[in-house]
Formats: C-alpha cells, sequence, structure tokens
C-alpha cells in the first residue's frame, strides 16, 4: 500500500511538472484569458487495473467530464477492479477521498482523479484519534463523544460533526495542523496513524456604523459576531435612515473595497468596520403660490445643495406676495435656500405669504372653502400685540395694545368637495395625511363623530378620498396624497355635492 501512495504522489507530481512544462510560456495569455472549462479525468493507467463488463456483458467507458469553473459534478458510479485490491472510491489530492455517487465540486482548473485501493493482504491498522485541547488542557471527556478509529490504509472516513466550545472561538470542522477540514468531509487513511483537532477559529466583530454622519433615523450602529473564514452575507443597505440620503453600498474600512447589499464576504482576522456610501436625495421643491397643484412651481435640487427661490407670478386679489414660508422659515425670490434634506416619505414644500395690500403686516393663510352656517358662536379673547394671527380665520385689523375684541366664529357644512383636504383647512399638506391616518388607526377618536376636536368630518372624508374614489378612506389615499405634495402625481378636480344636512 505504501507503494501505491508513492505511485499515486509520483503520478501527481508528474502531472505538475508537465503541466508548468506546457504552459511556462503561455504565462501572459493565462494571466489575461479567463478559463471557460474545466475538464474531470479518471486515470485508470495503473498495470492490471481493468472496468468489469456489465450484466449484458458490455464493458461501460469511463469518460472524461467537462464543467464550468466553480460548479459541482457527481462522481461515477463505475467501479473499476484490480486484482488483489478492493476499491475505496476516487482522490486527487492523495488526501480527501470521494466515493460513487458524491458530489465533486470542481473549482478553477482540471482535475485528475486516481483511484483508491486497500491492499486485501494487509493487516496492519492505523489508528484516526481526536484530541480536544482548550487553553493546554486535554479535553478527556471529548474522548467518549469521538473515540479513536483503527482503519486499514486505503479505507476512506467521514469527519465527525461533533462541535467543542473553545471561549472566543468558533470551531470550523478540523485540522491535521496542516489542512483544514469541514464537519463530513471523507478522508483517505495513509500508512500511518492520524491525528484530528478541532479547527478554532477566532470570532472577531463585523460593525456596521454610520460614523459621523448626521440627520440619522434610528440606530446608527450593528455589529456582530463572526470567527475568521467563515462567510456572511452584508447586511441591506437599507439598515440605516439618513434625511435627504440613500446608503447606495458598503465601504469597508479594513480592506478598502465596497460591497453591495447580500455580497458575499469572509471573515478576515480582525475586527471589520463597514460604513454607509451616502448618495444624496434629488428633490422636486414645490413652491405653492395657492392650493391648487397646477399652481405649484417647481424647482429641483439634490440634498446640501442650494438653489435659488423663484419669483411668484400669481396674483391673488387684495393681496400682496410677501416671501416663501416653510415652516418658520421665510425666504424672498432670488435668496438662495440649502436643501436639508426630508424624512423618509416626505417632501419639501413652500407656501405663500400673502399679506392684505392697505399695508397692514397680518400674515393670512388663505381658505377657499365654501360654507353653510349652522349655529354661531361669540367667543371674546384680549390681545397684546399689533399683529392677529389665526389657522381657521383672517384678520385684518389691528386693535391697540391690551385691547378686548370679540369675534364671531360661525359653524358650519362646506358644500364643495375638495380632494385632498381632510381636515377642510383649504390647504393640502402633511396635516391632512396625519388626520387620515389617525382616523383609520384610531376611529373612536379621530373619525366622523370622533371624541377629538379635530377629528375627521364628513365632508373631509370624502376630501380624503382621493385613490380610486368612491371606494372609502384606505392608507392609499394618505399614500397619494404624500406624492401630490412630492409633485409626483396630481389630485383629482374639484366636485361639487349637496350640503350635509344636520
Amino acid at each position: 500500500m505504501k507503494q501505491l501512495l508513492k505511485s499515486l504522489s509520483a503520478v501527481t507530481a508528474s502531472a505538475a511538472i508537465a503541466v508548468c512544462s506546457m504552459t511556462s510560456g503561455l504565462v501572459t495569455a493565462a494571466d489575461t484569458e479567463e478559463k471557460t472549462s474545466c475538464t474531470v479525468h479518471y486515470d485508470l493507467s495503473e498495470e492490471c487495473v481493468i472496468i468489469p463488463a456489465d450484466e449484458d456483458g458490455n464493458v461501460p467507458e469511463l469518460k472524461d467530464t467537462t464543467v464550468s469553473p466553480n460548479s459541482s459534478i457527481i462522481i461515477t458510479d463505475i467501479i473499476p477492479e484490480k486484482e488483489g485490491y478492493s476499491f475505496s472510491g476516487w482522490t486527487a489530492d492523495n488526501i480527501r477521498g470521494y466515493e460513487s455517487l458524491d458530489v465533486f465540486r470542481v473549482l478553477e482548473d482540471d482535475v485528475t482523479l486516481h483511484p483508491v485501493w486497500v491492499n486485501k493482504d494487509d493487516k496492519e491498522f492505523h489508528t484516526v484519534s481526536y484530541k480536544v485541547i482548550i487553553n493546554g488542557v486535554e479535553d478527556e471527556d471529548a474522548k467518549l463523544r469521538v473515540p479513536d478509529k483503527k482503519m486499514l490504509a486505503g479505507r476512506i472516513f467521514k469527519v465527525p460533526l461533533d462541535v467543542f466550545t473553545n471561549p472566543g472561538y468558533k470551531q470550523r470542522g478540523w485540522t491535521d495542523g496542516v489542512n483544514e477540514f469541514l464537519p463530513e468531509t471523507k478522508l483517505v487513511v495513509h500508512d500511518e496513524d492520524m491525528t484530528l483537532y478541532p479547527n478554532y477559529k477566532k470570532i472577531y466583530n463585523l460593525i456596521y456604523t454610520v460614523g459621523d454622519a448626521d440627520r440619522i433615523n434610528g440606530i446608527t450602529k450593528l455589529e456582530f459576531e463572526i470567527a475568521e473564514g467563515d462567510s456572511t452575507n452584508i447586511q441591506n443597505t437599507s439598515r440605516f435612515s439618513r434625511n435627504g440620503f440613500r446608503n447606495l453600498k458598503w465601504h469597508c474600512e479594513t480592506d478598502g473595497k465596497d460591497y453591495t447589499s447580500d455580497a458575499y464576504f469572509v471573515m478576515p482576522g480582525s475586527d471589520v468596520v463597514m460604513t454607509p456610501v451616502w448618495d444624496p436625495i434629488r428633490y422636486t421643491i414645490n413652491f405653492k403660490p395657492s392650493s391648487k397643484a397646477s399652481d405649484n412651481i417647481k424647482v429641483s435640487g439634490y440634498t446640501d445643495t442650494a438653489i435659488v427661490a423663484p419669483e411668484c407670478d400669481y396674483v391673488n386679489p387684495g393681496y400682496k406676495f410677501s416671501g416663501w414660508q416653510r415652516d418658520d422659515l421665510i425666504i424672498q425670490p432670488g435668496e438662495e435656500y440649502v436643501i436639508p434634506g426630508a424624512e423618509p416619505g416626505l417632501g419639501i414644500s413652500f407656501k405663500a405669504v400673502w399679506t392684505p395690500d392697505n399695508g397692514e403686516t397680518t400674515t393670512t393663510t388663505t381658505t377657499t372653502s365654501t360654507t353653510t352656517a349652522t349655529s354661531t358662536t361669540t367667543v371674546t379673547s384680549t390681545v397684546s400685540s399689533s399683529v392677529s394671527s389665526s389657522s381657521s380665520t383672517t384678520s385684518t385689523s389691528t386693535p391697540p395694545a391690551s385691547s378686548t375684541i370679540v369675534s364671531t366664529v360661525t359653524s358650519s357644512y362646506p358644500t364643495e368637495v375638495k380632494y385632498g383636504d381632510a381636515n377642510c383647512d383649504g390647504t393640502i399638506d402633511m396635516s391632512d395625511v396625519v388626520l387620515i391616518m389617525q382616523a383609520l388607526a384610531n376611529p373612536n377618536k379621530y373619525d366622523v363623530g370622533g371624541s377629538d376636536i379635530n377629528a375627521i368630518t364628513a365632508i373631509g372624508r370624502k376630501n380624503a378620498d382621493v385613490w380610486n374614489t368612491g371606494d372609502g378612506v384606505t392608507t392609499q389615499d394618505a399614500l397619494h396624497i404624500q406624492k401630490y405634495l412630492l409633485g409626483l402625481c396630481e389630485i383629482t378636480a374639484e366636485v361639487t355635492v349637496s350640503p350635509i344636512p344636520e
């Protein structure tokens, strides 16, 4: 048997020399040309090796197999014979063994498989033992789980599945001190004893972090413990959320490479840090001089870049244009505005600020709903400023400091459906989206007749039904209004309906 193994080694070495000789003058071509196929050859060149005939007297032909690189084949079920020997299987490296119908992985080179034989006259058994050593101390109990085996040279056996805990490490199969074997790898017994040890790999941290990026929503860091040499798939780029930016891919600070979502990654022998590759979002900024989408002025730009506020050509009789307002910010035409980015799913828009053309300084929010009065309430309030503003009424008077004014508020039902205006305040904005979602989530409080003072009204519900109008109010309506605010769609025209009775 020793002579057999030496012969196999000699054949392998001769083949390697032959390949090197044949390709020595083609190094450049080998480096530049991508290999498109690999050949798996079964070597039956030894003396006295035959393939026996089948039941019909036909001798099967053991053909080479051609496959693409990095693919698999099934080992042939043809069993060769050799006088004085028993056939065990096949080997390509004289270390790993493959039995009939096993799966064999072909990498990027041609492969020659040689038969493995057991000499029928060989009576010398060899020991395959397993040693588990942790912190320099051998675990005697491990021998009960993975006992020694005594086998003849040429036999093929499986590496065990057993795993032994070692703090700070992960076991990836077994090793003979030189080669690493995954669990259930098949090995060939040689003319000598063999000892296998747990193949411990140190555990390191794979860290995903946003670093010093601002405007982050939610989590800013993820950590995973992965053993050296283990493979994993890179996390989805949506794991972090940043206003105004998309994460295109991950940049590895350890190897300097970029990785896309689900990319294959092998853990090195160190901690790894991944950071997002942020890409600014392109926004279409809506400047709204009125409540009609058709009047909107649209200006495009990317997060953290400046746009110029447009002129307002819209005419609002009785008022003069005083700038564009977003939250507490008012800018004038021609001024630059640096796009800050918005929360995911939201857009950026400005509304026109209109002031009476008589020179008074009251800022007015324009409402457009027509009402039919049903009740009148008198409200008395004290003001201490020369400017009065309200989200539901328009004030054009300038009372003296600390004076008392009496205003009349009329409760009414709108008679005109204004699609998108769920809260009936005359404008379409995110507050309409919020009210729709509140009414769907908590109808006792926010739906028609709900306990909250700001609950949606019957006409508000009609206004909210903008998606597939007539099917009732759903989350699709809220989404459609958000798309409208982003300038991605239009909302259907107004439709006149009959007044809602008391």
